[in-house]
């Protein structure tokens, strides 16, 4: 019998939902269609017809964290490329980290089936993510060329990939911070996080610039 938590929602909500929750709790590979289905209130059949089979089903939970936090993303950066003034590295960044920071406010699962790319490498499903994000870093590294003309392009890359990497980073281990650190957890206030982040970020790719000693 339905519970009213899903009784109201849609099949395929539902099997997203309960399919995320696991996968962010247990793992990809650890999480059979059979749990999934008894969390969602299904049956087996439910999930071969709308998600065909479990990569299916994998790729579609995926889709449905990264696509809408991938277009807050270039919404703010369109507002932040047509808003008037000069477009600087500091909206540019903002727009790149604060939808992350957001989602991970609001579902803590975003962050870990992050983690599960990393700990449970596949090729097919990391060149599905890819393809989900080669057209977003091409238009942020386009803006932060606007933005920093004179930081060279591949230091551009690296220092922006560096920067997104060691927040993924934080934001996974976050509980470790508050171990070490009780109360004194940045990530619990994400404004103040977000201005020493793009401040920090912001010195860095501008050291940069071609008037300084180039990496070998």
């Amino acid at each position: 019998m339905e519970t009213l938590e899903t009784a109201n929602k849609p099949t395929t909500e539902r099997i997203l939902e309960a399919a995320e929750g696991l996968f962010a709790a247990q793992g990809i590979r650890g999480t059979s269609l059979k749990e999934i289905t008894e969390l969602a209130e299904v049956n087996i059949a439910a999930v071969n017809y709308h998600f065909r089979s479990k990569d299916a089903l994998v790729r579609a939970v995926f889709e449905r964290s990264f696509e809408p936090l991938n277009a807050e993303r270039l919404r703010m950066l369109g507002e932040a490329e047509n808003g008037g003034g000069p477009l600087t590295l500091e909206r540019v960044l903002r727009a790149l980290f604060e939808p992350m920071l957001r989602a991970w406010q609001t579902n803590r699962n975003f962050i870990l089936l992050v983690g599960r790319l990393q700990s449970e490498p596949d090729a097919e499903l990391t060149n599905h993510i890819h393809g989900l994000y080669v057209p977003l870093i091409e238009r942020f590294l386009r803006a932060a060329r606007r933005a920093a003309p004179d930081v060279p392009e591949n230091e551009l890359f690296f220092w922006i990939h560096f920067l997104f990497g060691g927040v993924v980073y934080t934001l996974l281990n976050s509980q470790d911070m508050e171990k070490m650190h009780p109360g004194q957890n940045p990530i619990d206030t994400t404004e103040a996080f977000l201005h020493d982040l793009i401040a920090f970020g912001t010195a860095g790719l501008r050291s940069r610039s071609q008037s300084q000693p180039r990496r070998s």
